[in-house]
């Protein structure tokens, strides 16, 4: 269908980009750093890439200038992928030569396959936000795995979260359901059959404080393991969370989707 070039050093964002793009039928390659782009596009030349700005050691503005001013790969379409939205970078970026500039809060990983899929169809490209996805985890055909009898719930607002960490978990077996705040988990949760859940800490209706509390009150769930998935690193909320009664906490951009299933897995296990 297409060669796509992934240019990401978050090591979660690129195990789940580069699963998505091949499974939408992509050959794919990563760089992790700047340094390594050029020369990578000079070899492989691929069909379209898919940019970062915040990079270790030269950002995605950088990059851009070095692509364009190289004959040889200077005409291949970039597109910055990036948390930054400001009007200025976006200017900035397309003003260097970029086709394009995806925001990564406004795509889960699926839709950005399709979104990619449009650009090389030659479709318009969309630079607002897709249409919502759905408060569960949206089952992909190719994660029809043998089901292992068990249940996990993802208690998560952000979609491409819900995604990133349902789809790998279905893919090991698990059944999975998702909640969008703090209330609506529980009240999954007291529904019953969990083996685990995963709780984000910074959610509407109810924090993940708040929700711990709530668990380990309840007769019914006191007993389900829970880990904390969260964007704050800060010692003081990791140790509240833990003596809250949380199994374990963890930064989410620093850990992958296999990482999170293992994690699961040993749990359970360790449940057992």
């Amino acid at each position: 269908m297409g060669k796509i070039l992934i240019v990401e050093d978050d090591p979660m964002l690129v195990e789940i980009y580069e699963k998505k793009m091949t499974d939408a039928g992509f050959e794919v390659k990563v760089c992790t750093n700047g340094t390594a782009v050029k020369d990578e596009m000079i070899a492989w030349k691929p069909d379209l890439v898919l940019l970062d700005v915040v990079l270790p050691d030269m950002d995605g503005f950088e990059i851009l200038e070095v692509i364009k001013k190289e004959p040889g790969i200077k005409d291949i379409p970039v597109y910055v992928f990036s948390n930054l939205s400001a009007k200025e970078d976006i200017e900035r970026a397309t003003g260097l030569g970029a086709a394009g500039f995806l925001t990564k809060s406004n795509f889960t990983p699926s839709q950005l396959a399709e979104e990619v899929k449009k650009i090389l169809g030659h479709t318009a490209v969309q630079l607002s936000a897709p249409e919502p996805v759905s408060g569960a985890p949206e089952a992909a055909p190719e994660l029809k795995a043998e089901s292992n009898g068990h249940k996990v719930l993802i208690i998560e607002d952000e979609d491409v979260f819900i995604e990133m960490f349902g789809d790998k978990l279905k893919q090991e077996g698990f059944e999975v359901v998702a909640a969008k705040n703090g209330k609506w988990g529980l009240n999954e949760a007291e529904k019953g059959g969990f083996d685990c859940i995963l709780l984000d800490m910074m959610m509407p209706a109810m924090n993940g404080f708040e929700a711990i509390q709530e668990l380990r009150a309840n007769e019914n769930t006191k007993n389900i393991p829970i880990i904390i998935l969260s964007n704050s690193a800060l010692d003081s909320e990791v140790q509240k969370a833990l003596k809250l009664g949380a199994n374990a906490y963890y930064i989410k951009t620093q850990i992958t989707p296999g990482e999170v299933a293992k994690e699961v897995k040993e749990l359970i296990k360790a449940k057992l």
